[in-house]
């Protein structure tokens, strides 16, 4: 039932700017069919720390500063309940190598959807390093710091999903 709903999130926000599936190609040339996207999006779980392994305080650093990372916002959408946050949707994508440099979210909560590629995830929460592929989901709640890198021979495109002040 949640993917579903994650789905028709997704698909429902892309169908509110303006006909996207119409301008293909859009911002440039598109890295993966609408297809792959798609079989990420219906593949979508939550991935956790392993079972045991969940230590706070486990990690306080990642693989250092970011590069090889570009992000574009795709829409910001107010809460009805609060106008001075909005939902905001960002397209992230890391070249193999890149480094999403260790960062908190005691700020700016939200979720990550690994549409294609590979990550590896360090956590402050988990004693073991998490591998990403297409489908995996993260959560990223108040209580998260981490920081991620593409261990991958592809860019990486990533979905992220956060509340944020406006």
């Amino acid at each position: 039932m949640w993917r579903a709903v994650l789905a028709t999130s997704l698909l429902a926000g892309c169908a509110s700017t303006a006909g996207i599936a119409e301008r293909l190609p859009f911002r440039g040339e598109r890295t993966q069919s609408p297809d792959t996207a798609l079989q990420a999006i219906e593949a979508a779980h939550v991935v956790s720390c392993p079972a045991g392994r969940a230590l706070q305080g486990a990690f306080h650093e990642a693989f250092g500063p970011q590069h090889g990372v570009t992000s574009t916002d795709i829409a910001l959408t107010p809460l009805a309940h609060d106008p001075s946050h909005a939902l905001r949707l960002r397209r992230i994508e890391v070249e193999p190598g890149g480094v999403i440099a260790w960062h908190a979210h005691d700020q700016v909560q939200g979720m990550a959807l690994l549409v294609s590629g590979q990550m590896t995830e360090i956590r402050s929460s988990c004693m073991d390093m998490m591998v990403y592929r297409a489908g995996d989901v993260a959560i990223e709640d108040a209580a998260t710091m981490h920081g991620w890198r593409n261990d991958g021979e592809a860019t990486a495109v990533i979905l992220v999903s956060h509340v944020v002040q406006r």
